[in-house]
């Protein structure tokens, strides 16, 4: 091969795929020669499979994996799940099917705006998003949800929408993807002292560039309180309460 030569982005990524038994790329996370276990978990594969409808969906496959264990941890501790930012509501309707939810003596509780992030809580280098918009969504949650009891949506801002209904007591696990420092740190100085020791902090966008807002001021916010967040390739990033 020509050194010299230049290639494309998708021509690199085919001669990774081809240069190793065990590829996995999606999200602009490329890796090689790793077991990829949960792509061996059938049950949890065929669910994925039947419920990604779109390209965002279809490429999370190593985030959602990341999402189920932390949601299968929280079903093994005191307390309920909280869910900051839903869109179409894919990770959590996985993760309700996988565990049949509807047999557990918990709560989800999904809070988002359906209504895109509010403008005085948009970031710097952030800018409003027509798709999160959409009334679609919010249809699709409803339809991923119906028949779970146990299931509850709020629509509205967060932190402020904390106050329109009484709030769990103990949070098993708290997932947060508001795209919003602003958001993020409000909710978390509002609910983080109900997360139980033991508990999953999941932070969906701290390892995105166009989220270093995000990165630095939740760096700073676990900081204080005596926690080093773990980044992990996927993007996201876990903190667990002790």
């Amino acid at each position: 091969m020509d050194i010299k030569k230049e290639i494309t982005k998708s021509e690199a990524i085919d001669v990774l795929r081809k240069s190793s038994k065990s590829f996995y790329g999606s999200e602009g996370l490329y890796v090689l020669g790793r077991n990829l276990s949960f792509t061996q978990n059938e049950k949890f594969m065929k669910l994925y499979s039947s419920l990604a409808e779109d390209q965002k969906e279809k490429g999370r496959l190593w985030r959602l994996h990341v999402f189920l264990w932390c949601f299968m941890h929280g079903l093994k501790l005191e307390g309920d799940i909280v869910e900051l930012g839903v869109y179409r509501g894919f990770s959590s309707a996985i993760a309700v099917r996988y565990c049949e939810f509807e047999n557990h003596k918990k709560s989800l509780f999904l809070f988002d705006t359906w209504d895109g992030i509010p403008e005085d809580q948009l970031d710097s280098g952030r800018t409003a998003i027509d798709k999160y918009r959409d009334p679609a969504n919010y249809q699709k949650v409803l339809e991923r949800f119906s028949g779970y009891d146990n299931v509850r949506l709020i629509k509205g801002r967060v932190p402020q929408s904390f106050d329109t209904l009484q709030m769990p007591e103990k949070i098993s696990f708290l997932h947060v993807d508001m795209n919003s420092s602003i958001a993020e740190i409000g909710a978390l100085n509002a609910i983080w002292e109900r997360v139980v020791p033991g508990g999953a902090c999941l932070l969906d966008d701290f390892g995105l560039l166009l989220a270093r807002e995000q990165m630095i001021n939740e760096s700073e916010w676990f900081g204080r309180r005596g926690y080093m967040v773990c980044e992990l390739p996927t993007s996201q990033a876990l903190v667990i309460k002790v």
